[in-house]
């Protein structure tokens, strides 16, 4: 009896010893782990040519998904993701910076990856690392080329899900794995299971803004208003490296106070938001959106005012036309109309006067005022007339067609 029970806890440990959270490698050798140490610090010092000549060798399933992590994440370029050039860059150099200019590159003329890994499946048999391999490489591939690679989107999600679901529930992941599945439930609007595998994300990963941002979405479409107000406030205090996504938690938040009902906190998160980011006319837009969409906190007066002066911030056709849709959404098309008659009197530069009787005739028309929609289209293309402006005398004309 003894010894069946000494065999279970044996069987139970070394399990153990191969199932280790957030590490892939954990069944690794001593040789194999030193060879991906070595291999991540030539990758910190981008030094990739190095680095994927450490892990070329592939010789087990470790070392192939490490090298198709070196091919997918730090090329310099890529031939339909079958065959990928290396550099080890130098200075300030970057990856955008190689990939985007000219240069020499050293191209690996080596297997494909799927080669790679059947060879070796073949000769060793499966493993759930070598799975993992492989769904990184068509994910990565799907995220970079959509439906002009190799594999359709169809079989490269049926393959990931599968795989990763089945890691997952082993404990044989990293912060990849868990990331591309996240996203994966995500995009299927799968909010409960995309919830789950963010807060293990955000949990394991708490200074990574993004993650806490991606929370928030899953909580704010399953209407966990309140709850989503605590992660949008982690999105805020950890930001992104991309100023604008900085941005973005900043008007998830607002959205979290504003949807449970707190509408002055919300309206400080905006403002808060305006102080660091003064050149994004969306945060007078949302401000303005604030007092027209919610029933119990309409006031006309206050929308008309912020929507007046996401115009100060940025007044183009693209912020024009996203105002007036809010009034058009959310009011009414008199208001609409209204937004337009006041601000052509203080943005009067051609183009924009342009842009305010292009739209307004849009409005016109939605209300059956044929009389004033062909009078403002007329307007527009006179004005587009004298600036040469060819694409916008198209739109013009395909208005005054339906008009006829």
């Amino acid at each position: 009896m003894k010894k069946t029970i000494l065999s279970i806890l044996f069987i139970l440990v070394c399990f153990g010893a191969f199932a280790e959270k957030w590490n892939v490698y954990a069944g690794a050798d001593k040789k194999t782990l030193e060879t991906i140490k070595k291999c991540d610090d030539f990758i910190e010092n981008k030094q990739y040519q190095s680095a994927v000549n450490v892990v070329g060798g592939c010789e087990n399933e470790y070392i192939i998904y490490k090298y198709i992590e070196v091919c997918t994440q730090y090329f310099a370029q890529s031939i339909m993701h079958t065959m990928f050039a290396f550099k080890n860059l130098e200075g300030d150099e970057t990856l955008y910076d190689v990939r985007t200019g000219e240069g020499s590159f050293n191209l690996i003329y080596r297997e494909e990856p799927d080669k790679i890994i059947d060879n070796y499946k073949n000769v060793h048999g499966n493993s759930i690392v070598l799975e993992l391999a492989r769904a990184n490489y068509y994910y990565d591939a799907l995220c970079r080329y959509g439906n002009q690679w190799l594999k359709t989107q169809e079989e490269i999600l049926t393959l990931a899900k599968d795989v990763y679901s089945r890691a997952i529930a082993k404990n044989v992941y990293d912060e990849r794995v868990v990331g591309n599945y996240a996203y994966i439930k995500l995009q299927e609007n799968n909010y409960p299971e995309a919830e789950k595998l963010y807060t293990m994300l955000s949990d394991k990963f708490p200074t990574n803004g993004n993650y806490w941002y991606h929370l928030t979405v899953t909580k704010m479409m399953q209407k966990k208003y309140k709850d989503a107000i605590n992660s949008a406030k982690m999105a805020v205090e950890n930001p992104e490296d991309n100023p604008n996504y900085h941005l973005d938690a900043y008007l998830i938040l607002a959205d979290a106070y504003s949807y449970s009902g707190d509408y002055d906190t919300a309206e400080k998160t905006l403002l808060a938001a305006h102080e660091k980011y003064d050149y994004q006319p969306i945060v007078f837009q949302r401000l303005g959106e604030l007092y027209l969409s919610f029933k119990d906190n309409i006031d006309y007066k206050k929308a008309d005012s912020y929507l007046d002066k996401t115009l100060d911030v940025v007044c183009d056709d693209n912020t024009i036309y996203n105002c007036i849709n809010e009034y058009m959404t959310n009011a009414t098309p008199e208001m609409a109309i209204d937004f337009c008659r006041r601000n052509m009197k203080t943005h009067k530069e051609k183009n924009n006067q342009g842009y305010f009787n292009f739209f307004l005739s849009q409005v016109y028309i939605s209300i059956g005022d044929t009389a004033n929609a062909k009078k403002t289209i007329n307007e527009a293309e006179k004005i587009f007339k004298k600036l040469k402006d060819n694409e916008w005398l198209d739109y013009c004309a395909s208005v005054k067609e339906d008009l006829k």
